[in-house]
C-alpha cells in the first residue's frame, strides 16, 4: 500500500491502490482520530466503487476500504502532534506508551505546557500522585499570567 493524499490537488481525497488500480477515497468516509468508517458513507462508496468497476467483488471492496483506513490512520498520525498522539495512545489504554512518548517529547520542548498537563493527568490516573502534582504544577508555571488592569 503506498499513501498518496488527495486526488489531482483535491485534499478531501486520499489516494489507494488496490493492485493496478489507483483509487480516489473521499475523507468524509471517516470520523475522528481513530477514522473510524461512517457505515452509511462506505456503502455509498462501496456502490460507486462497483458501478464503475463491475469486476470488483465484494470482499475487494471491503480491502480497499480497509486500506484506505490504514491509509486515513497514518495520514491522521502524520498530521498529529506528539501530545495528541500520546493522548490517543493513553486514550487507547496505553499510559506507559503514552508516557513514554511524553517524556522523549518533553526533553526537546521543556517548555511545553500541553504535555506537562497530559503527562500530571496520566500519572494521576495511574496512581502516581506525587509526581502528577509535580506535571501538573509544572505546567500551571508555564501558563501566561494574565495582566493585573489596576497595575500602573
Amino acid at each position: 500500500m503506498s499513501i498518496e493524499v488527495g486526488s489531482d490537488g483535491n485534499p478531501n481525497f486520499i489516494q489507494v491502490r488496490h493492485g493496478r488500480m489507483l483509487i480516489s477515497v473521499p475523507r468524509t468516509l471517516f470520523r475522528g482520530k481513530r477514522a473510524e468508517i461512517v457505515g452509511a458513507e462506505a456503502e455509498r462508496f462501496g456502490r460507486e466503487l462497483r458501478s464503475r468497476y463491475p469486476w470488483l467483488s465484494e470482499n475487494a471492496v471491503r480491502v480497499v476500504l480497509k486500506e484506505a483506513r490504514d491509509t486515513m490512520l497514518s495520514l491522521i498520525e502524520m498530521e498529529s502532534g506528539p501530545v495528541e498522539l500520546a493522548r490517543t495512545k493513553f486514550e487507547d489504554g496505553h499510559p506507559t506508551e503514552a508516557l513514554r512518548m511524553l517524556d522523549a517529547h518533553l526533553q526537546k520542548r521543556q517548555d511545553d505546557q500541553d504535555a506537562w498537563h497530559l503527562r500530571g493527568v496520566i500519572l494521576m490516573r495511574m496512581g502516581k500522585a506525587e509526581e502528577g502534582f509535580k506535571s501538573l504544577a509544572r505546567s500551571r508555571s508555564l501558563s501566561p499570567r494574565p495582566k493585573n488592569p489596576a497595575a500602573p
